[in-house]
């Protein structure tokens, strides 16, 4: 049995994939902190955070994918594409993007982190798409 540059591909895929989720449990795991901090910040602002971060303040990646990305929505979208969250009441991106370095580029790591993964997937599912 050989192995062909296909099943490198799909195999490699598989790592990224598996690598990529991975470092973005380990990344939100090191995050939790610094979104408090975040939080706090943001009240000092604005007087309180959107409500959807409110609510989902203890929602993980693990137990409940979509609040999670919910109550971070708040800091990635101002963050990455420089509008505001659709959560949020006021005009916040300045102050996202004003953050901290040692804060908000460990924001970004795991939007990346995400994207290469979702990325890798799709890959992976057109490789075993193409294969049949």
């Amino acid at each position: 049995m050989t192995v062909s540059a296909f099943d490198v591909l799909v195999i490699g895929t598989g790592g990224v994939i598996l690598l990529s989720t991975v470092t973005m449990v380990v990344l939100s795991i090191l995050n939790k902190k610094r979104f408090l901090e975040v939080c706090r910040l943001y009240e000092g602002e604005f007087g309180s955070v959107p409500l959807a971060a409110a609510v989902l303040r203890d929602a993980d990646l693990l137990g409940f994918t979509a609040g999670y990305s919910t109550k971070m929505d708040f800091i990635i979208h101002p963050l990455i594409f420089g509008k505001k969250s659709i959560q949020s009441k006021n005009d916040d991106v300045d102050f996202i993007r004003r953050l901290p370095a040692n804060i908000k580029y460990w924001f970004i790591a795991e939007f990346l982190c995400s994207l290469v993964g979702f990325i890798a997937l799709l890959i992976g599912g057109i490789c075993l798409w193409v294969d049949k």
